[in-house]
């Protein structure tokens, strides 16, 4: 897999992807040799929506597959709940 983890910055996103219409970034960034820290970002639209951050001693296929299983558990939660009077996003 190839990712842009490796120089400690999160510039660009290493994945991204589609879930039930929503769009998927993960982000992340090299703490020590071969441990990673991360974030998704999840897009409806233009919008974000949700931020989720992965706070542990991962390397890096672990990240992105906890990060990967995060964001589309969200979205389903997000989309099976019911939504009744003002269930709005707040700004991020």
């Amino acid at each position: 897999m190839e990712t842009n983890a490796g120089d400690g910055g999160a510039d660009a996103p290493v994945k991204s992807f589609s879930h039930r219409g929503w769009d998927v970034r993960i982000y992340l960034t090299k703490v020590s040799p071969d441990i990673y820290a991360g974030h998704v970002d999840i897009f409806e639209g233009e919008t974000r929506r949700c931020c989720i951050v992965l706070a542990g001693p991962l390397d890096v296929y672990s990240a992105i597959s906890a990060l990967e299983v995060k964001s589309a558990d969200w979205v389903d939660d997000w989309l099976n709940r019911p939504h009744t009077g003002n269930t709005g996003f707040g700004d991020l």
